[in-house]
């Protein structure tokens, strides 16, 4: 752990905690964040770190009241207005989710996170238009990762726009092959959009990918089913 081996100071228990909650090691790293508050009590990134441990452990009403207490003594913070949204959505408060999410773009309209997290908390809910429309924002102010782009790709097959599913789900392939899900989700895109021939193309590529995936052995035969 280098210099925060022993702290003097808040800031060097949070970098400790931070290390430790890189580790695994959740408990030490909750013990290293109220380690800061000990010496800081409105310490607004020690309540915010220790709202990020409780998420990794499950605890989501703890984590919601670090963030609350966050963003008390750091108002204003769209991370912290983010991480909250984050832990109501796990505690299916939707509503309360948004106004967080909200709250975060208000404080920086480019804060690209919120708007992902308030698509996946409407893809979730089955509202797949509004999932689009917070998943292109997102991709308008930044490129996105793999998994927005297979997200995006699920709502735009759920409202039937199966062209724009496949566009979708192809721009996540292009940054991320390894998902093998993914090609049998192209597959079915291709399938629904009437494309046979590329349909077969990405489901012999699932197969091939998924044979030794125990959770997708049921995929599997249905993907050599439809080859066949």
């Amino acid at each position: 752990m280098g210099q925060t081996l022993n702290p003097t100071d808040a800031e060097g228990y949070i970098q400790l905690g931070k290390a430790y909650r890189e580790l695994g090691e959740y408990e030490n790293a909750l013990d290293a964040f109220q380690g800061a508050l000990a010496l800081d009590d409105q310490h607004e990134h020690a309540y915010n770190n220790l709202g990020l441990v409780y998420i990794d452990l499950g605890l989501y009403p703890l984590a919601i009241d670090m963030f609350l207490a966050a963003l008390e003594f750091g108002p204003g913070n769209p991370a912290f207005y983010n991480n909250l949204g984050y832990a109501y959505d796990m505690t299916d408060r939707f509503e309360e989710a948004l106004t967080a999410f909200r709250n975060a773009v208000e404080s920086d309209p480019t804060f690209v996170d919120a708007y992902n997290n308030m698509a996946d908390a409407h893809l979730q809910r089955e509202m797949y238009q509004e999932a689009i429309q917070y998943y292109e924002t997102a991709l308008e102010m930044e490129a996105g990762d793999a998994d927005v782009y297979f997200n995006l790709g699920l709502a735009y097959e759920e409202t039937s726009e199966f062209l724009r599913a496949i566009q979708s789900y192809e721009k996540g392939l292009s940054l991320d092959d390894s998902d093998a899900e993914a090609y049998y989700r192209v597959a079915e895109a291709y399938r629904k959009n009437g494309d046979t021939l590329m349909m077969r193309r990405y489901l012999e590529i699932f197969v091939e990918r998924a044979r030794d995936v125990p959770y997708l052995q049921e995929r599997v035969r249905t993907a050599e089913e439809m080859i066949d």
